[in-house]
C-alpha cells in the first residue's frame, strides 16, 4: 500500500502539471461574448494535440538517440521545429477548411491544440520523472504547458489576420504564423536553463497577448457583423423588387443569358437568395448569442442545406464560377455555412 503522503505528493504534481493549461484554455473560452468556439471543436482541438504529442515523443526519441553528442541543440532548435510542424497539422486544417475565420476562435482552438499536446507531454513526464521536485512541475504546468498553448494560438491568428488581408494566398498564407511559432518555442527553450526567466514570459507574456487578440478580433467582429448584414438585407430586398433588373446583381444575371438557359440562370438566383437568407441568420444568431440568451435549433434548416447542395449540383461547375463574384464567400462566409450546417443556429 503507497503511503497517504506519496499519494498526496503525486496529487500535488499532476495538478500542478495539467491544471494551470486546462483552466487557461476555460478562461479563454469564457472571454469569448460570442461563443464561437464550441466544446466538440474544443475536444477535437485537445485531442489532435495530444496525438501530435505522442508522434513528436516517438521523433524525438529517434533524434536523441541517433545524434547523442547534439541532445542540447536539438532542444533548443530541432524540437521547436518538429513540435510546431506536428501542431500546426490541425490548426491549418481549421483554418483551410473556413471551420475557424476570426482571430479568437483561431485563438481559442490554436491554444487547445497546444494545451492537448501539452498535457499529453506533461503525462508522459510524470510517469518518466514523477520524483522531481514541485519546481520541475511548476516550470512545466505554469511555464512550459502555457507556452505551448500560447504559440500555437499566435501561429493560428496570424495566419487568420493575413487571411482577412485577402493578400495572402497558398502555403506562404501559412508559412509567416508556424515561423512566429516556430521561433518563440524556440526563444522559450533558449532560456531553460534560467527557470524563473522562462517561467515569467509565459505567465507574463502570453495572456497579455491574447487579450489584445480578444479585443481586435471582437472590434472586427462587430464590424463585419453590421456591415455585412446590412448588404445581405439589401441584396434580398433587391431581388424581391420590380426594379432588380436594373440592379448591379440583376444586370449580371442578365449578361449571363448567352452562356446559360433560362432554368439555369433561375437556380443561380435561387441559389444566391439562399445562401444570403443562410449567412443573414448566421449573422442575426451570433448576435443573439453575444447577447446570452440561445436559439433553438431549426427543423427546416437540413431541408435548405440540402436544397443548396441540390442547386449547385444543378447548376454546375461552369455556372458556380460564373455566379461566384455574386456570392462572395470569403472564409468567414463559409464559416457561417459551416456554423449552421453543423446544427449551430
Amino acid at each position: 500500500m503507497i503511503p497517504p503522503s506519496i499519494q498526496s505528493g503525486d496529487a500535488i504534481r499532476f495538478a500542478i502539471a495539467l491544471l494551470p493549461v486546462l483552466l487557461f484554455l476555460a478562461a479563454l473560452r469564457a472571454l469569448d461574448s460570442y461563443k464561437l468556439v464550441t466544446s466538440r471543436a474544443v475536444l477535437a482541438s485537445l485531442g489532435s494535440g495530444a496525438a501530435a504529442a505522442a508522434l513528436c515523443f516517438l521523433f524525438n526519441t529517434f533524434a536523441f538517440q541517433a545524434f547523442p553528442g547534439l541532445q542540447e541543440e536539438y532542444a533548443r532548435f530541432g524540437a521547436p521545429v518538429v513540435e510546431e510542424c506536428a501542431k500546426a497539422i490541425y490548426w491549418i486544417f481549421l483554418i483551410a477548411t473556413a471551420r475557424v475565420a476570426f482571430m479568437a476562435d483561431s485563438a481559442i482552438c490554436g491554444f487547445a491544440v497546444g494545451a492537448g499536446f501539452a498535457v499529453a507531454e506533461n503525462i508522459a513526464y510524470l510517469h518518466l520523472l514523477g520524483d522531481r521536485g514541485l519546481g520541475v512541475w511548476i516550470l512545466r504546468g505554469l511555464g512550459t504547458a502555457i507556452m505551448h498553448g500560447g504559440v500555437t494560438a499566435l501561429g493560428a491568428t496570424i495566419t487568420v489576420y493575413l487571411l482577412e488581408s485577402r493578400k495572402w494566398r497558398g502555403i506562404r498564407l501559412y508559412a509567416p504564423g508556424l515561423i512566429a511559432a516556430m521561433a518563440l518555442h524556440s526563444l522559450y527553450n533558449q532560456s531553460l536553463p534560467f527557470p524563473a526567466l522562462s517561467l515569467f514570459a509565459a505567465v507574463a507574456g502570453i495572456p497579455l497577448v491574447l487579450i489584445l487578440v480578444f479585443y481586435f478580433s471582437e472590434r472586427s467582429l462587430r464590424r463585419w457583423l453590421g456591415g455585412k448584414m446590412d448588404r445581405d438585407i439589401e441584396i434580398l430586398n433587391m431581388i424581391g423588387s420590380a426594379q432588380f433588373k436594373q440592379t448591379r446583381v440583376g444586370m449580371y444575371l442578365m449578361s449571363l443569358r448567352d452562356a446559360f438557359p433560362p432554368e439555369l440562370r433561375g437556380d443561380m438566383l435561387s441559389l444566391l437568395q439562399l445562401t444570403i437568407e443562410l449567412s443573414a441568420r448566421a449573422k442575426g444568431t451570433l448576435m443573439i448569442r453575444e447577447a446570452g440568451f440561445e436559439v433553438p435549433p431549426d427543423p427546416e434548416l437540413e431541408n435548405k442545406f440540402t436544397e443548396l447542395e441540390y442547386l449547385q449540383k444543378s447548376i454546375g461547375p461552369t455556372g458556380m464560377m460564373a455566379i461566384r463574384p455574386l456570392l462572395s464567400q470569403t472564409p468567414r462566409d463559409l464559416w457561417e455555412l459551416h456554423r449552421l450546417e453543423r446544427g449551430l443556429g
